[in-house]
């Protein structure tokens, strides 16, 4: 995604979006390699996201202000232009 996208869509758009990481991510703590999935939480100077819990432990990793451009979305639901009728029915 580009950040004229980025910028163009509402926070409410993103929200509860499943997404791919593209590059390794890093949170000042730990480093994730790329292709871990995320949900983003929120839109604020890049995407803050939480991580799928791990199938072994079930920890959960947050990390904040990634670019647009380092996740893939992996649904199909399109972000813009939105629905004729109003926001999007994408459902969080």
């Amino acid at each position: 995604m580009d950040r004229r996208m980025y910028d163009k869509t509402r926070d409410a758009e993103f929200r509860g979006r499943k997404v791919k990481s593209l590059v390794k991510l890093s949170n000042g703590l730990y480093a994730f390699p790329a292709g871990i999935t995320w949900t983003i939480r929120r839109k604020q100077g890049g995407f803050e996201m939480i991580s799928d819990p791990c199938p072994h432990c079930g920890i959960q990793a947050f990390i904040c202000k990634v670019p647009p451009g380092d996740v893939d979305f992996t649904d199909n639901v399109p972000l813009w232009p939105p629905p004729e009728g109003g926001p999007s029915t994408h459902q969080v």
